[in-house]
């Protein structure tokens, strides 16, 4: 998104970038692309160790090579935050803007002044700009760039049986973990209410991996399996069934009636509890953290089972009002995520900020 909108701007700036299909898609020249780079925490993450590194040192190598303008790291800070602290050491004297910075809901202070000692720090969410400040380190906020380019469906669909999209994740272990579990509860669904299914695969990958988890789980033979923009997707369903991350934040400005979900494994589990507040054991779902309240249902860990998953879809399905208390709660959301033109405004920023702005 934001790729796009600097185009917009400024069309001559070329923008190189880790990344995948939707940020090639943006026009951005792909230096390594990285949809099978992506993992759970610090467990996941290790078979992935020497391709990171070989990236980690690539970048640094190229970086210093071809310094740019800008240097934009996106979250990840387990791998972004000593990658900057590295090319500061090298010798880049360029500026550095992390947009969206790591740990958003975590108030963790010596993360955020690692961020800081690097970078200027640009989030999408109040919550963290008011915790950098109440820290007294810097930081931009213009609100966050969905707003600006996701808008509410005019109508809901009117149609005879239910339609319901899954979104099982877009990392390997997402899909692992999640699509059993959707598939038995699918097949309720489907024998209770004659429902029909979409599951949404971020990528030829994990389209793959979709269809032969489902068939051994024996989900409905009927569901199709689809590569589409997440909003696309949603677009003509009558609910969805979400991995907790983006995708919940995306169906709530579209106005999706939704159940969210996620599970760790057992030693992942573990570790998270050491490590993160309570209260985020609880509520990992953007829209419930920004309102502070529950307007999505969350099934995490022990609580993502297939019958607790069709008791809420039933709940959804046949009870009005809790379609009600959701849709409001969206009304609410897309007002505290920040003003409409949100992603206008970051932009703008980012291409003053180029040019020596905010010094």
């Amino acid at each position: 998104m934001l790729a796009r909108a600097l185009a917009a701007i400024r069309p001559q700036l070329r923008v190189a970038a880790v990344g995948g299909d939707a940020l090639a898609a943006s026009g951005a020249h792909i230096v390594y692309h990285t949809p099978e780079l992506a993992s759970i925490g610090p467990i996941s993450v290790i078979p992935l160790l020497p391709l990171l590194y070989a990236l980690y040192v690539g970048l640094d190598r190229n970086i210093r090579r071809r310094p740019p303008a800008l240097l934009t790291p996106v979250d990840a800070g387990g791998f972004n935050i000593p990658l900057i602290r590295r090319v500061r050491r090298h010798g880049y004297r360029g500026r550095i803007l992390y947009y969206i910075p790591p740990g958003a809901w975590v108030d963790n202070s010596r993360q955020a002044r690692a961020v800081a000692e690097c970078a200027l720090a640009l989030t999408p969410f109040a919550h963290q700009r008011d915790f950098y400040r109440s820290v007294g380190l810097p930081i931009e906020y213009f609100g966050h760039p969905l707003v600006s380019v996701i808008g509410a469906r005019s109508q809901p669909p009117r149609t005879a049986k239910p339609s319901i999209a899954l979104l099982p994740g877009s990392r390997r272990e997402e899909v692992a973990r999640h699509l059993p579990t959707l598939a038995r509860a699918a097949s309720e669904i489907e024998r209770r209410a004659g429902a029909a299914f979409t599951i949404v695969a971020s990528s030829a990958a994990r389209a793959q991996q979709i269809r032969t988890i489902w068939q051994r789980s024996r989900g409905p033979e009927s569901a199709a399996i689809v590569r589409l923009p997440v909003t696309q997707a949603l677009l003509p369903v009558t609910q969805a069934w979400v991995a907790s991350g983006t995708a919940v934040l995306e169906a709530a400005l579209i106005e999706v009636p939704q159940v969210a979900f996620y599970t760790l494994s057992a030693s992942q589990y573990e570790l998270a509890r050491r490590k993160v507040p309570e209260a985020l054991l609880h509520t990992i779902t953007l829209p419930n953290l920004v309102l502070q309240r529950r307007i999505v249902p969350e099934l995490l860990q022990h609580d993502f089972s297939a019958q607790r998953l069709i008791d809420e879809a039933t709940a959804l399905l046949h009870d009005e009002s809790r379609v009600q208390h959701q849709l409001a709660g969206y009304a609410e959301l897309r007002s505290a995520l920040g003003p409409p033109d949100s992603l206008q405004r970051i932009a703008q920023f980012v291409s003053h900020y180029m040019d020596g702005g905010r010094e």
